[in-house]
């Protein structure tokens, strides 16, 4: 339906050395040791033992005289213990400990390595998904259990962004529901406190004609009233954004792109911004479907694409209603969408977030038979559409379901098995 119509492993255990005491060459120095903590919190070491090996004392009269001998002042050493009684035990490390460290280092520093890479490797589970709820949430005074419920639902639909009706710009330029403002700010708060990782856009319909039939988006007082009307979602609601959807709007329109730069600016960088975008009604590539009942040529240019997805942080592509009369073709339709949008952005190293609407509204023929446009048919033409767009796919982050308050249990079922699975 248009929407302007309507609202650390531990290292293994070393087994204590057993080996017969060995007869340490002079070239291997004793180790250095870390320094100690504070003596009284040691536990009382007993009194050294007298030593009896013969290689013992021959290796430190070997020692002595060798010292003699070279007769070189020896540069005083970093203490490693506290002043006092108290004495270090020696440390003997035999080969054989060596030998059994280096082979413990060696195999914990592998089982790191294969960890990282397992962790690398798992894909990690994103919520990317969006959709559009209407005033029966944002103004509908829902309770604790409903909004908990619809959390859920989203989460398990791997939904994560939220498009919620606040306003319609009429004819006029006044704004439609403003004194139920209230309550879709107390809507924003409670979900956001129900699944707090979720983006919640203030949705804003506005259509392009003013009440005398002409375009308004070149009048700098409508581009004012949108743009301010925008800054008030984000600062006194508490939106994270807001979601534009401007209709009709011709391919090529300044008045359109002016209007984006006056609420870009207006609301800032740390707010976002989404515009819901037309699909190329009638593709000019040759082999896919068109719509008889839309005037040929009824596309943007890759040009225009480009300018708005150096604007917006998401552009939905709202494709649907497209007219046409077979599943496939409507598949093929979609898969076109999907490439055209995602290839213009990419040329520039955009950044923007692309998403393709799915549908699941009741019908309105002859634009709309839900036997053609749903959501099997709108997954294939979305799969399709990241094949053929390549590289330039990882810019389509998903759906966006259009909208929650039509959506079946069938349709739920078949969103999560036909594309979240």
């Amino acid at each position: 339906m248009d929407d302007y119509e309507r609202w650390s492993q531990d290292e293994p255990e070393v087994p204590p050395d057993e080996s017969p005491e060995m007869d340490i060459p002079d070239e291997i120095a004793p180790p250095v040791l870390p320094p100690m903590p504070d003596v009284d919190d040691l536990p009382p070491v007993p009194a050294a033992l007298p030593r009896t090996s013969r290689a013992r004392e021959r290796h430190e009269r070997r020692k002595q005289q060798k010292m003699a001998d070279a007769a070189v002042p020896i540069a005083p050493t970093r203490q490693l213990r506290p002043s006092g009684g108290f004495k270090l035990p020696e440390i003997h490390i035999p080969i054989n400990r060596l030998v059994v460290y280096g082979l413990a280092g060696a195999i914990f520093l592998m089982l790191v390595i294969f960890g990282i890479g397992r962790f690398k490797n798992e894909p990690v589970q994103v919520a990317t998904n969006a959709i559009w709820v209407d005033k029966e949430w944002s103004y509908g005074n829902r309770n604790d259990a409903d909004i908990a419920a619809l959390a859920q639902r989203l989460r398990d639909h791997r939904v994560g962004t939220v498009y919620a009706w606040v306003g319609l710009l009429q004819p006029n330029n006044s704004w439609t529901d403003i004194a139920e403002l209230d309550k879709a700010k107390s809507f924003a708060k409670q979900l956001r406190a129900a699944y707090p990782e979720l983006a919640i856009y203030g949705w804003l319909s506005i259509g392009s004609q003013g009440a005398d039939g002409n375009n308004r988006l070149g009048d700098p007082t409508a581009q004012q009233i949108i743009a301010d009307f925008s800054k008030r979602v984000v600062t006194d609601l508490d939106f994270d954004g807001v979601m534009l959807n401007i209709v009709p709007v011709s391919d090529g329109d300044e008045t359109y792109l002016a209007a984006l730069r006056k609420v870009r600016a207006t609301i800032g960088t740390d707010s976002r911004m989404a515009v819901a975008v037309p699909p190329d009604w009638t593709p000019e590539e040759v082999g896919v479907p068109i719509p008889m009942q839309i005037k040929p040529g009824t596309v943007w240019a890759k040009e225009f694409k480009q300018r708005i997805s150096l604007l917006a942080d998401q552009i939905i592509v709202t494709a649907y209603s497209s007219g046409l009369t077979a599943a496939a073709d409507y598949s093929a339709w979609m898969a076109y969408q999907v490439a055209a949008y995602a290839q213009a952005a990419a040329e520039l190293e955009s950044q923007t977030e692309i998403y393709m609407g799915v549908p699941t509204y009741e019908g309105q023929p002859p634009m709309h038979d839900p036997a053609v446009e749903n959501v099997a048919s709108a997954v294939a033409g979305v799969r399709a559409g990241l094949q053929q767009a390549g590289a330039a796919s990882s810019l389509v982050k998903g759906i966006a379901i259009y909208g929650e308050w039509d959506t079946t249990p069938q349709d739920w079922e078949q969103i999560l098995s036909l594309w979240v699975n």
